[in-house]
């Protein structure tokens, strides 16, 4: 099963804030995962089925930038579809 998430980070993140989070995504991606801004949050998901990453290792990293993530960005990130609410940026 490849993994996905969409994270509380909505699509109208200004670019000021977005750069800041460009680091953290690109250690993502050396992993393999892949993400997109959507309009429900920004989506990380693995797209290599013969390159899985293992669930422990996939939680612990999605985990480390949500934690991050929250840091620089203010508010608690964490599952859009679970208790974490997308909320636009004014």
């Amino acid at each position: 099963m490849l993994h996905d998430i969409t994270l509380n980070i909505h699509y109208t993140i200004p670019d000021s804030l977005f750069n800041k989070l460009v680091p953290l995504i690109e250690e993502l991606e050396t992993y393999g995962i892949v993400y997109s801004v959507e309009p429900g949050g920004l989506q990380f998901y693995e797209d290599n089925e013969e390159n899985q990453i293992p669930v422990k290792q996939w939680n612990r990293l999605i985990n480390r930038f949500c934690k991050q993530a929250s840091e620089i960005l203010g508010f608690a990130v964490g599952d859009a579809c679970g208790d974490f609410e997308c909320l636009p940026f004014t």
